[in-house]
């Protein structure tokens, strides 16, 4: 008996699971459970070409060049004052005028602080008004205050900063998840925001020779750039994931256009205005004002590179995740230090959040003086493009390892030594830390996050509840020091009201003194003043 001939099936079989798989790398980003699911491209491993390569490049920093860079920027942005027709780079598009009120200031019994168990922010600087106060300073003013939340795979896909972002808008006012990239070259899951991307070719930091060489010193410190021709379309929505999330009043859109393009700009999806874009090498503002529950930006005509929107409010806080996978801190330096400073001047960051060092922890290692003089080039870096900032270094997280003989998980044993290392920078440069890994172990530390389903069971990265915990806080670490400045100043407010009542009281005093004195005096210099009557004493006189 002859055995079936299944070469024909195994064939038919084959080229549809090929054919499905080129499908999925066209398929635009969709939503699955309510969770956004960024556009996946299986194949792309599979394509070789002379400029692709799968290196992950690691960078050093070059502090002479940067600030060479940044003496460049500086002089360009101050002389396109004096151009007598500068291009321009911001574009005005008010559809409504945004009327919605700012938070009122604060006082103190308005923040909810957390009796005890806080790890409280340390802050290294040593001016009589540190960079870290002047932006509890704004936080607890009501002002307007935006936040860099800068990291790796920790926080990737918005795992930590945004249950951050939720309980500082809840707290101190603010709407929108801010910065979204335009695209970024891999799949992912974020429920902060919906986004759907077709027609760009996208790029990493982290990999930056499968960029053209034309655009190798564009990146961003979000780590992606999107290139894109006419069709490139990108469409940013609010989502319900937290409260804050939506009703946004305004939007911001960043793009570079070297050559003269135009733009498509529509606002969910019923207005739509197009923009022509001259070129030019700076960064461009596509501001609109609206109700904005979702954004899109299409290509028309020219080549755009955009790094993406901001879904904003009306003051309060903002907070950018800009996570970059694998990367242990050092891809700040494959960033333009030129682009960096001209998005802060648009977006004016407050306080720059540094969340690295999972990926350079290794089982029992205990020097790491290298990382910690990277990480001061990092936070000198920070610095310098973004001058108006706070930094705030974050120590890394707990994590275990397994044993290989007994096949059971224990700590990696260099978490302390590498949180001192972090800490060490953070002193010599004069800036704020906070230690993630005591937040952790003051929950039940990494165990604790798998066994209740906070964490992979790599144990080593947080998953979204995780990042609820530590986010929580880290809000509790900023409300305190909210707190404090609150207390301090309504207790200066105080005293500066009884040193007025007091002056007012000592002045009545002495007008109630004056006037006393004056009424036993007044009859006195009334008859010395009065006028002698000798008309009788003369008379007498005659006779």
């Amino acid at each position: 008996m002859l055995k079936p001939d299944y070469s024909r099936r195994f064939v038919w079989l084959s080229a549809t699971v090929i054919a499905g798989l080129a499908a999925l790398s066209v398929i635009p980003s969709f939503e699955l459970f309510g969770m956004n699911v960024e556009r996946i491209d299986i194949l792309s491993e599979l394509r070789a070409t002379q400029e692709q390569t799968t290196e992950v490049v690691e960078y050093r920093a070059n502090i002479e060049l940067l600030e060479q860079e940044l003496a460049v920027a500086d002089a360009v942005m101050r002389g396109s004052d004096t151009v007598v027709n500068p291009v321009p780079v911001y574009y005005e598009w008010i559809v409504e005028p945004d009327k919605s009120a700012k938070r009122n200031k604060l006082r103190s019994e308005d923040l909810t602080v957390a009796s005890e168990g806080v790890v409280r922010v340390e802050d290294f600087d040593t001016l009589a008004t540190t960079r870290f106060d002047a932006f509890i300073d704004k936080l607890a003013s009501g002002q307007e205050v935006r936040i860099a939340f800068m990291g790796d795979s920790f926080v990737e896909g918005d795992i930590l900063s945004s249950d951050l972002r939720d309980v500082l808008q809840r707290t101190f006012g603010g709407r929108g998840v801010g910065f979204v990239t335009a695209d970024i070259p891999f799949a992912t899951v974020r429920k902060s925001v919906k986004r759907s991307s077709v027609g760009w070719k996208t790029y990493s930091v982290m990999k930056p020779k499968e960029a053209p060489e034309a655009l190798r010193d564009k990146f961003y410190i979000s780590g992606y750039l999107a290139s894109g021709r006419a069709g490139s379309t990108t469409t940013w929505s609010s989502t319900n994931a937290f409260t804050t999330l939506d009703s946004c009043s305004r939007a911001r859109i960043l793009l570079i256009s070297r050559d003269s393009s135009r733009v498509e700009v529509a606002v969910n999806d019923s207005i739509v205005r197009e923009f022509e874009i001259a070129g030019d090498e700076r960064m461009r503002q596509i501001y609109v004002e609206a109700p904005v529950d979702k954004l899109r930006v299409k290509v028309l005509e020219g080549d755009v590179l955009c790094y993406g929107a901001s879904l904003e409010g009306n003051g309060g806080v903002m907070v950018d995740n800009y996570s970059v996978r694998s990367n242990n801190g050092h891809a700040i330096f494959g960033t333009s230090a030129t682009v960096n400073r001209q998005i802060d001047e648009v977006l004016g960051y407050d306080l720059v959040v540094l969340q690295y060092g999972l990926n350079i922890m290794q089982q029992g290692q205990r020097g790491y003086s290298r990382y910690r003089d990277q990480l001061c080039d990092m936070i000198t870096y920070a610095e310098r493009c973004f001058p108006g900032a706070a930094v705030l270094v974050l120590g890394v997280s707990d994590r275990w390892v397994k044993n290989p003989e007994s096949e059971e998980y224990e700590p990696i044993g260099s978490v302390d030594a590498l949180t001192s290392y972090q800490r060490a920078a953070a002193d010599s440069c004069n800036v704020a830390f906070w230690n993630t890994s005591q937040v952790m172990i003051n929950l039940g530390g990494m165990p604790a996050f798998v066994r209740n389903g906070w964490a992979a069971k790599d144990y080593t990265h947080i998953n979204f509840a995780g990042g609820r915990r530590i986010a929580h806080a880290l809000g509790d670490a900023f409300c305190c020091a909210a707190y404090e400045f609150l207390v301090s100043r309504e207790d200066a407010e105080h005293i500066e009201a009884i040193r007025l009542l007091e002056e007012t009281r000592r002045r009545e005093e002495e007008q109630q003194r004056l006037d006393t004195m004056m009424e036993i005096i007044s009859p006195i210099l009334d008859a010395q003043t009065q006028p002698h009557d000798d008309s009788s004493a003369v008379g007498s006189d005659i006779e």
